[in-house]
């Protein structure tokens, strides 16, 4: 099993995909992320508060999606749910395994191994689903890009 399946499956009962989303509003976006027939179990969100004011306003919403069976076409399910997010009115939004997130790190390369999907409005959508590519040298440059769009708009 991949790194990547283990850290989704930390579980046991069920797998939970963690999606973060930047955006103008605390509000949770309202979505159920039923995509093809597929949906999560269960949805539970999160207002992650900026104490520092690091994205200057801009607030993060963590959703996690809980599933009992993984849907089986996972890149084009994942992939559509960040796009949905960025076009409801997240700037940047990206995909986080279990302990990923840190306003001090967000997007960093300290983090880079344990985040696996990134999308941003008027931005392409990348997934790195792949341990090899995501440990590689090519997935941090991504994420600054990404970081920087998230930190000055």
């Amino acid at each position: 099993m991949s790194r990547l399946l283990k850290a989704l499956c930390w579980d046991d009962d069920e797998t939970v995909i963690s999606l973060f989303a930047a955006a103008p509003s605390a509000e949770p976006i309202d979505l159920t992320f039923d995509i093809d027939g597929c949906s999560p179990d269960r949805i539970t969100t999160y207002h992650l508060e900026d104490v520092e004011f690091i994205l200057n306003g801009l607030q993060v919403v963590e959703y996690d999606l809980s599933f009992v069976t993984l849907p089986a076409a996972l890149g084009p399910y994942l992939e559509s749910c960040l796009e949905q997010v960025c076009e409801r009115g997240a700037r940047v939004a990206w995909l986080g395994f279990e302990g990923s997130f840190d306003y001090d790190n967000l997007l960093t390369d300290s983090v880079a191994r344990m985040l696996y999907g990134v999308a941003a409005q008027s931005q392409p959508t990348v997934l790195m689903l792949d341990d090899d590519l995501r440990d590689g040298s090519e997935w941090p440059k991504i994420l600054h890009s990404y970081r920087s769009k998230l930190l000055n708009g």
